[in-house]
């Protein structure tokens, strides 16, 4: 059985901020039937439910106030 660990690194008002628009955009996608808006909303939804946002893994960046910066050089 594979496991997976995700590391959080997006902060709490951007993890609110993501399920707020993502919700929207899920309703919206939904309702209007628009394959983009749903799928936006959904990766949204996700990043602010886990706190994960594989963009800023690949970079370095956390925002999580006082995150311990581990990148290698």
């Amino acid at each position: 059985m594979a496991t997976c660990s995700l590391q959080r690194n997006v902060g709490d008002l951007e993890r609110l901020g993501c399920l707020v628009l993502g919700g929207c955009f899920l309703i919206k996608g939904i309702v209007s039937r628009r394959a983009s808006r749903t799928l936006l909303g959904g990766l949204l939804v996700y990043r602010g439910l886990t706190g994960n946002c594989k963009a800023y893994e690949a970079l370095g960046i956390d925002t999580r106030s006082g995150a311990e910066k581990t990148r290698d050089a």
